[in-house]
Parts: C-alpha cells; sequence; structure tokens
C-alpha cells in the first residue's frame, strides 16, 4: 500500500472511531429513552457530521470563504427559530474581507463575529456585532461591510485574530412574503482559485467534524438538560439563570431577550400558555425536541410569533401546545412529543418580558370551550 493510501485509511478509521465515541450521548441516564427521541438522537448525530463537514472543509478555507445556509429543516439543534434564517461563513480574524450583496426585506438582521463556533471550537466567544438599526444600505438596497482588525470607512465590524466565524441571523415574522438577503464574501488581496484538495486537508477536516459531532451534541443537551431538570410546565427568564461555571454555553445573540421552560403532557393533555404582551417589535413562541432541533422549521406549526397569533379582545394571547388538534386557534402541535423545551423570545425593546402563565389542561375541556 503507498503511503498516500495508507494515510487515507488511517485518517478514515480515525474518524470512524471518534463518531463511535459521540453515540454514548445516547445511552446517558438522562437521554429520553422512548422510541422517537431515541430516533431523532440518532438522525442527529448524522446531520451533525454534515454540518461539521461543511464548517470544516466544504465552506472551511478562510482563504476563499463563501457565505452559506447553515441551519436548514434537515441540519438543526442549537434552539433556532422557524422565524430566522441563518447564514454563517469561516474566517480568519487576522485578515480583511468585504461582504456585500443586497440587503432583502427581513425587518431584523444581525451580522455577528465570534471566535470559535460552540461544538467546533473548545470555546466561543462574541467579538461584536451589527444590526438593521446601524448598517448602512444604499439606495438600490445594496450593502458593503468590512470586516477586519483595523477601522475602515462605513459598516465595518471589528475582529481579531481569534475570530473565526461570522454569523448571521434574519428574523421576519412572515417568510412566505419575505425576500431574503443575498451574501457574498472575498478575503481582500486573495488571487487565484482555491487549491487543489489534499489528503492533509481532509483529514483535518474529519477530525474536527468528529469532535463537533460529540461535543455539539453532548453540549446542547446538556442545556436541555438543565431546563428538563426544572419543574415543567412553566417558563423561567434567562437573567435569572445562573450558570454552572464550566457549563459551555451560547451567548445570547443581539437585541433579544428570553424566557424558556419544558413542556410534559399525557396523551390527552394540552399546555395553556396566556400572556398579554405589549406591543413591542417582534415576539415569538417555539418548541424543540430534546435533541433542540425546532420541531417544524419548514412547515411553522410548531410555534408562534406577534403577527402570527390570535389575540383576546383584552389584546392578551392564548396559545395551546398539544400532541393533537384541541379545536381551537393558535394551536402548536408538538409533532407527537409529548415533552421538549419551550423558547420565548422577546426582540428589539427594552420592555420587561412579558409574566407568562402555563396550565395543563385536559384536551377534552378546550374542544368544550
Amino acid at each position: 500500500m503507498s503511503p498516500t493510501k495508507q494515510t487515507s485509511v488511517q485518517a478514515w478509521e480515525a474518524f470512524c472511531d471518534q463518531l463511535k465515541l459521540a453515540g454514548a450521548v445516547l445511552a446517558r441516564e438522562s437521554t429520553p429513552d422512548d422510541e422517537l427521541t431515541q430516533a431523532e438522537g440518532l438522525r442527529k448525530l448524522v446531520r451533525t457530521i454534515r454540518m461539521g463537514f461543511e464548517a470544516s472543509l466544504e465552506y472551511g478555507n478562510t482563504d476563499f470563504p463563501e457565505v452559506y445556509q447553515v441551519l436548514t429543516p434537515t441540519t438543526l439543534g442549537e434552539g433556532e427559530t422557524a422565524d430566522a434564517h441563518y447564514h454563517q461563513a469561516m474566517i480568519d480574524g487576522s485578515k480583511t474581507y468585504r461582504l456585500h450583496g443586497q440587503r432583502g426585506e427581513a425587518p431584523y438582521m444581525e451580522l455577528t463575529v465570534y471566535a470559535g463556533k460552540i461544538g467546533l471550537d473548545s470555546s466561543s466567544a462574541q467579538i461584536a456585532t451589527v444590526t438593521e438599526v446601524d448598517l448602512q444600505v444604499e439606495a438600490d438596497g445594496s450593502y458593503e461591510l468590512m470586516l477586519s482588525p483595523d477601522p475602515q470607512p462605513g459598516n465595518w465590524l471589528r475582529t481579531t485574530p481569534e475570530t473565526s466565524v461570522l454569523f448571521i441571523r434574519q428574523y421576519a415574522h412572515d417568510w412566505s412574503k419575505t425576500r431574503d438577503a443575498s451574501f457574498n464574501i472575498e478575503q481582500v488581496g486573495a488571487t487565484g482559485d482555491r487549491p487543489l484538495l489534499t489528503v492533509e486537508e481532509v483529514s483535518r477536516a474529519l477530525s474536527r467534524t468528529a469532535t463537533y459531532v460529540g461535543r455539539s451534541a453532548g453540549t446542547w443537551a446538556a442545556i436541555v438538560d438543565q431546563r428538563r431538570a426544572a419543574a415543567p410546565n412553566r417558563f423561567f427568564v434567562f437573567e435569572l439563570e445562573k450558570k454552572d461555571d464550566d457549563e459551555e454555553a451560547p451567548e445570547m445573540p443581539s437585541g433579544h431577550r428570553f424566557s424558556s421552560g419544558y413542556f410534559r403532557l399525557a396523551q390527552d393533555e394540552a399546555l395553556l400558555v396566556s400572556f398579554k404582551p405589549a406591543e413591542v417589535p417582534y415576539w415569538g413562541l417555539d418548541t424543540t425536541n430534546y435533541w433542540f432541533e425546532a420541531l417544524s422549521y419548514a412547515e411553522r406549526r410548531s410555534h408562534h410569533n406577534n403577527r402570527t397569533v390570535r389575540y383576546e379582545p383584552d389584546g392578551s394571547v392564548r396559545i395551546v401546545i398539544a400532541p393533537k388538534d384541541p379545536g381551537v386557534t393558535n394551536w402548536i402541535d408538538t409533532r407527537g412529543h409529548l415533552e421538549g423545551p419551550m423558547l420565548f423570545r422577546w426582540s428589539r425593546t427594552n420592555l420587561a418580558l412579558p409574566e407568562i402563565q402555563a396550565e395543563v389542561v385536559k384536551l377534552a375541556d378546550l374542544a368544550k370551550n
């Protein structure tokens, strides 16, 4: 066997060995053992392979970066909302990049650079961010944003040598009526084409991918476990929570505050969620499975926001979380799940989060009312 073949085989075998270890997340005592959760866990591990490999290799060359849609209906697992589109580009913070394109119609946008990415790296820290408030857009809808360690005229995001990823979030109340932004990125001064692939490059990417699969699945499951261990069927404001010193947890995106909870129901039960929100630019309530995957990212059946919900005459909101259609308005379909996280986003406002009440009721009683 040639040295090149031997290196390739060794890289693949090491990758498979690492992946086997990642499967331990399925067997943890805290991981639910029902059929649906275990099936989704297996799927999550495979999906995470794709996510890690794209970030490490397919879009991982920082001299020739590309902005790509990182979260899709089949690549989820970080507590996403169905109201957002997520893109990212892998960069080298010591270099200078030009991001440009059309702004699109999403009312809210965040362009953030991080030193490290949760799961892919051992730590992650937000470096700088620009939102729709500060982004200067031309009359024709185009924009240009520079990313560099040194100040630049116009739109600029400060980077550091440790900066490794540009993450872009766009939020809209109804994406069927909203035009997405476009994103093009290039390193200033880079010439030629991306070099041909090498075994060494792929080998490094495989190792990073395998690490990402194990680390990412464990990190997000641990976050869900924290909520699952608390009292179910109630909401807690994030600001009141205290993280453990050694806990790897994501920083909150700019311009949002959160309440979260964990629903737990029987087949004949529903969770009646009620609150009276102030008039704010955006709020949304999402549900996920144990693996922190949005229950209906594409179909949007398992969440509501301040434009899709039906209000009561007094301005209050009643949302019903249930595994079956109760025949009432504002139903959130749990897609067969009897338990899972709930995430409430309260965005672009300094007003206090509303007090959210939650009550377990019988489905039959809802139908009577």
